[in-house]
Order: C-alpha cells, then structure tokens, then sequence
C-alpha cells in the first residue's frame, strides 16, 4: 500500500468523523497521510453523529461544478459545497486542509445562525465570556491568562443560537496561545471589545457599537450577495440580543475583576 491509499483494515483510518459547533461532519480521503494528519488535529473534537455532512479530500484540485451552492480557491486549493456535500481539493498538507475547513464552516453555520469570529472564548461560572479586538488586541493574552481548561478558544470563536439562545463553542482552530479548544459549548454571558490599557474597566456598549467591533472580526469567504445577506441578519441579531462591552484592561488576571458576572 502507497501512502495514497487509506484501505479498511489497515490501520490507516478511512475517514474521521468530527462534530465541531454541533455539526457533524465526515471527513474522507484515499490519502492516508491527511487522514492521519486531521485525526491528529482534530482529536478532541471526534465525534460518532449521524446525518453527517460529507466532506471529501483530495490532493488533487477540481474543476468548478456548476452546481456547488459555495466555492472558495485558497493557495492551489479549494473548497466547493452544496447542502449535503464538499469537495476539498488541491489539499497537500493540513495546513491547507485547517484553512479549507475553517472556509466551509463559515457558510455551513449560516443556516444554524451561526458564526465564526476572530476572538478569544472563555468560560466561567458556566457563561462564555468573548473578547473581539483586531490582531495584537490581547485576545490571546486574555486566553493565557485564563484558569486552565477554561479556554473554548484563543483565535477562532464559534458563536450560534442554540433554541433561542447563543451560546460560544470551543474549537480546534488556535492562534498565538495554542489553546486547542474545547469541545463544549457555554451561553453566552457577553462579548467584549478589548483595549489594552494601565487599569481595568468594563462599560456597556450599544448594539449598534457592537455589531461595528464584530463586522471586521467576522471569517466570512462566500462571495454571494445573499449569503451577506444573511450573516449581516444573523450578526445584526446577535448584536441586539448579546450584551456587548467595552473593556479596558491590564494584562493580568485582574481584569476577570470587573467583568459583569
């Protein structure tokens, strides 16, 4: 057997099913090593769920199909999905594979009222706290300052309404911290729009304010206009309904301090 080839029976897996913001998802490849690359990264989110969503890999790069409701090209490779189904193709590595996967799952939430955002999730007292802010904000400074097992995420944030209430999900995705995630999911307590400071403070902001800090925050890759459409519904809710902050902070554990409760 090549390294090309994932057989049953071999040890190698054939596929590897995860569930990631409650969604389940499948991944499958003749390409053992990728297999055994996603199974690697994306071990504490394995999950056995049915009615999967299909996603196959392939290092080779496919041709558009006219009928993919979603497409996306990302350095040779590529992303094309419809509503039971994706093709990742030109996929040579995990890297591409992780950047392929965070792609899909930006339009693949939209139809849960769903999310992904560049923002740090902690859980406390059983609330997700989520704090937003552009690249050297401190979100992965607030992640290491963070009791140990509290962190959802330190880069990608995964929020979606969950039976009239939001809630933040843990991710596999990590950034400068390297928190892995957190397979849970926590309601939302507020999301926070971080400003590296001398001293803390916490002040309430308006929906308005709030959704202006989530827009540039937001992983979005589909080009369609309705799809904007409707993650600029879907944010625009969430804005109204989540309670948003300002927060001014040291880079401490104090600031846990003044946060609402």
């Amino acid at each position: 057997m090549t390294h090309e080839d994932a057989i049953l029976g071999s040890g190698v897996p054939a596929h590897v099913d995860l569930l990631i913001g409650s969604l389940p998802l499948r991944l499958s490849s003749r390409d053992s090593s990728l297999l055994s690359a996603a199974s690697r990264r994306y071990q504490g989110f394995q999950h056995n769920e049915s009615n999967r969503f299909s996603i196959e890999i392939d290092r080779h790069l496919a041709k558009h199909e006219g009928s993919d409701a979603f497409i996306c090209d990302f350095e040779g490779a590529r992303v094309s999905a419809n509503s039971r189904n994706a093709h990742f193709s030109g996929v040579h590595h995990e890297y591409a594979l992780d950047s392929l996967l965070r792609m899909f799952l930006s339009w693949a939430l939209l139809p849960q009222d769903g999310f992904l955002l560049h923002a740090a999730s902690i859980v406390r007292n059983g609330k997700a706290y989520v704090f937003v802010g552009r690249s050297g904000a401190g979100k992965s400074t607030v992640a290491s300052l963070s009791p140990q097992r509290s962190v959802l995420t330190d880069e990608i944030s995964l929020i979606k309404r969950v039976d009239a209430e939001w809630h933040a999900f843990g991710t596999p995705f990590w950034g400068e911290f390297r928190a892995d995630g957190v397979n849970t999911s926590a309601p939302l307590g507020g999301i926070f729009r971080l400003i590296q400071s001398s001293e803390n403070c916490v002040e309430p902001i308006r929906s308005s304010a709030l959704l202006k800090s989530l827009l540039p925050c937001v992983l979005f890759f589909s080009a369609d206009t309705g799809d904007h459409k409707r993650l600029l519904g879907i944010l625009a809710a969430a804005s109204a309904e989540i309670p948003g902050y300002s927060l001014r902070f040291r880079k401490d554990r104090s600031f846990w301090e003044v946060l609402p409760s």
